[in-house]
């Protein structure tokens, strides 16, 4: 009989404790805790960050696009490797840019990358030419930045495949969004006071059927009561 009021407790104990812990399930892992995400992303807050052909200061292929990412694959002494545009249906570009001038992030960003065309208008001018000479056409070009030669402003462009730059003067003014993602730092305390109320309630929640547990414990293992015995007779009661 004992062994099974026992049974019959761990049962209802089990039950109980199954019903709580999925109350306190593990935080999902981030991006950077997960090894086979590799370093993550990093984020360009700055004016004039480069992206290098080589971890060297000369070696400056563009600008990078403020506030939008690079993916870091590596590091080398103060500098990371990059992979700029991965992953999109433009030719990525692989290379490194100073650990000081960008910011890694906790989180893979919606839209790490700028995907950006331009056109690139080549003019031939000769007023000598007879009518029915082109001497001006238009070509589309993927845009990856900017970059600065002397006091002129040229773009590094990709053009039927070939990487090269063009004059800034020979293609229309940038025009592209800014990438407005925010850093986790930057979100609302709503959210987390919301959280901090709902683990009070599971506190409470947990309370109530631990004491509701120890309450069908008592109810199992209580002491019997003892039988009622019958009323002594009386010395002076006459039996028929």
């Amino acid at each position: 009989m004992i062994l099974h009021k026992i049974t019959a407790a761990a049962a209802a104990l089990f039950l109980i404790l199954s019903l709580c812990f999925p109350l306190f399930a593990p935080a999902p892992v981030r991006a950077e805790e997960n090894p086979e995400s590799g370093y993550g992303y990093a984020r360009v807050t700055q004016e004039d960050v480069y992206l290098y052909s080589q971890p060297q200061a000369e070696s400056g292929l563009f600008i990078l696009p403020r506030t939008y990412f690079v993916k870091i694959t590596g590091e080398t002494g103060d500098y990371y490797r990059v992979e700029y545009l991965t992953g999109t249906s433009a030719t990525p570009v692989r290379g490194y840019c100073r650990t000081d001038d960008v910011e890694p992030v906790d989180y893979i960003p919606e839209t790490p990358f700028l995907l950006y065309d331009t056109e690139v208008t080549f003019t031939v001018g000769s007023a000598d030419l007879p009518d029915g000479f082109f001497t001006e056409y238009t070509v589309p070009a993927a845009f990856y930045g900017t970059f600065y030669y002397g006091s002129s402003v040229y773009y590094y462009v990709n053009m039927n495949g070939e990487f090269g730059y063009v004059p800034a003067s020979a293609c229309p003014p940038l025009d592209y969004p800014e990438n407005t993602e925010h850093m986790p730092a930057e979100t609302p305390e709503t959210p987390q006071e919301s959280g901090g109320n709902a683990n009070v309630v599971n506190i409470i929640l947990i309370c109530a059927l631990s004491v509701a547990a120890l309450g069908a414990v008592y109810f199992l293992f209580r002491p019997a009561k003892p039988s009622a015995r019958p009323a002594p007779f009386d010395d002076y009661e006459q039996l028929d």
